[in-house]
Parts: C-alpha cells; sequence; structure tokens
C-alpha cells in the first residue's frame, strides 16, 4: 500500500469516526474524547522521555480522568464535587511520589506531569461543555463542536495547499520552517467562508458575526497550537508525536490546533451566552 493509498484510508477513517462520535449523542462524545485525551496524554509521556524526563505516568494520567470527568458531569448536571476533591489530592500527590523515584531533575518531572494534563486533558474535557454551553438539562449543540472541528480542519487544510502552492514568507521559522504567512492568510480566508457556511447550515443559538469570530480564534490560536506543539517534537527530536494514525503520524499531531483553540472557544461562547 503506497503512503497516498495509507493517508487517504486512515484520514477517511479518522474523520468519520470524529464526525460520528460528536453528533450521535453526549455520552459518545464523552467517551470518545476522553479516549483521545488518554492517547494523547499517553503520547505526550513517552515522547518527553525521549528527552530525559519522566512524567509520573499513572498518577498523571489518573488526575486528567478525574479532571476530564468532572467537566464531563458538569456538563450532565450531575454533582462533582468529589471528582473536584480527588484531582486535588492526586496533583499533590505527584509532588510526594517524585521523592520515591529518584530520577534526576524531580521537578521537571513533576512540571511534566501536570502540564501534560494542563495541554490534553483540561481541553479535552471541556468539548463536554462546548455542546451546553448554558449549563442547562438536556441541552445538546453537537454543531457547535463539529462546526469548530470543520474550520480546524479547514484551516490545515487550506493553509497547507496556499502555502505550498504561493508560501514565500516564513510565518515562524524558527519552530516550523515550513509554514508561510501566505498560507496562514490563505487559511483565514477560507475559514472564514466556512464559518459563514455554518452558520447558516447548523442549529445553533449563535449569529453569523460569532461563527466568524470564531473562525478568527481558529486561525489565530489554532496555528500557534500547531506552532506548540511543533516546538515540543523539535524539543525532544522527532517528526511525529507517534503512528496510531498511519501516515498521519500521532494524536498529538492530529489534535493540536483544538488542544490551544478549545480553552478560548469554550470562553467565547460561555461569555456570549450567558
Amino acid at each position: 500500500m503506497n503512503n497516498f493509498t495509507q493517508r487517504t484510508i486512515t484520514g477517511s477513517i479518522y474523520v468519520i469516526a470524529v464526525i460520528g462520535a460528536i453528533i450521535f449523542n453526549p455520552i459518545v462524545l464523552s467517551a470518545f474524547f476522553a479516549l483521545i485525551g488518554i492517547l494523547a496524554l499517553s503520547e505526550f509521556y513517552k515522547n518527553s522521555k525521549l528527552y530525559n524526563i519522566f512524567p509520573n505516568y499513572s498518577l498523571g494520567l489518573l488526575l486528567g480522568l478525574l479532571i476530564y470527568a468532572s467537566f464531563a458531569l458538569k456538563a450532565f448536571g450531575i454533582e462533582n464535587k468529589y471528582f473536584i476533591v480527588a484531582s486535588l489530592i492526586v496533583c499533590f500527590s505527584i509532588f510526594i511520589f517524585e521523592l520515591f523515584k529518584n530520577k534526576d531533575n524531580p521537578f521537571t518531572n513533576i512540571a511534566y506531569s501536570l502540564l501534560g494534563v494542563i495541554y490534553i486533558m483540561i481541553p479535552m474535557g471541556l468539548t463536554n461543555l462546548v455542546v451546553n454551553p448554558c449549563l442547562t438539562e438536556n441541552t445538546f449543540y453537537p454543531s457547535l463542536l463539529l462546526g469548530v472541528v470543520i474550520l480546524a480542519w479547514c484551516n490545515d487544510t487550506f493553509a497547507y495547499i496556499v502555502g505550498v502552492k504561493f508560501g514565500k514568507h516564513r510565518l515562524f521559522e524558527r519552530i516550523s520552517p515550513k509554514k508561510s504567512w501566505e498560507g496562514f492568510f490563505g487559511g483565514l480566508v477560507f475559514v472564514q467562508i466556512a464559518s459563514v457556511i455554518i452558520s447558516y447550515l447548523s442549529n445553533t443559538p449563535l449569529q453569523t458575526y460569532d461563527w466568524m469570530i470564531m473562525g478568527l480564534i481558529v486561525t489565530i490560536i489554532g496555528t500557534f497550537g500547531d506552532l506548540v506543539e511543533s516546538m515540543f517534537k523539535r524539543q525532544i527530536g522527532v517528526k511525529d508525536s507517534g503512528n496510531i494514525l498511519p501516515g498521519h503520524g500521532g494524536i498529538l499531531d492530529r489534535f493540536d490546533i483544538l488542544f490551544i483553540a478549545i480553552p478560548f472557544i469554550f470562553s467565547y461562547i460561555y461569555l456570549r451566552l450567558n
């Protein structure tokens, strides 16, 4: 199987899985993004070891799941105080357990244990709230999250196409030598077009200008998200974060835009609708 065929098959399965999980129901959506968070956090911790950094995998993963569950339960209108308390206990237990690991640079290990949770599990947890931003019972707006994901895909695709065709001026050469300003503005234009189309096709309480603002957030903040993940890979010296998606790399590679953009998107939606 050649690389193009492999990428096409993997990409198709990936797109179907993401769209299906988002639109099916809140429980499936929550389970799917919990899995994405677990896989991405595992990649982050595994890659950190290549740089002689040893996060606490077990406690970090437990903390991430507890925080994720707190967001999910809040979205479902279920009491989450025990998960919040457990999150605090596990969070500071990471400091104590590091005393017994006898590793070099213990505070770096602690920092990366917590960094992975902040960088990955909090944004993934917020996906549960994006589809119910007003936190009201029996409310589910899958179009909100699906629209954001489509905008991220649109930005990624057209920034690449325009960048390859017309890119001459480097955007952030120190971190990502191939990204260009031409690609950035190409993605921006097509995302704005997609934002208007989504606003008319989706059933959400947002207006067209809201979607255009969210399109700007996805383009600008999402580009930073891409660069942040590139910065991480450059530090540890890898091309792809993993190989779970043949031809596309790892989970971090595919969700890098959303890890940074989702908190900004949720903040905008929450402030706009409450």
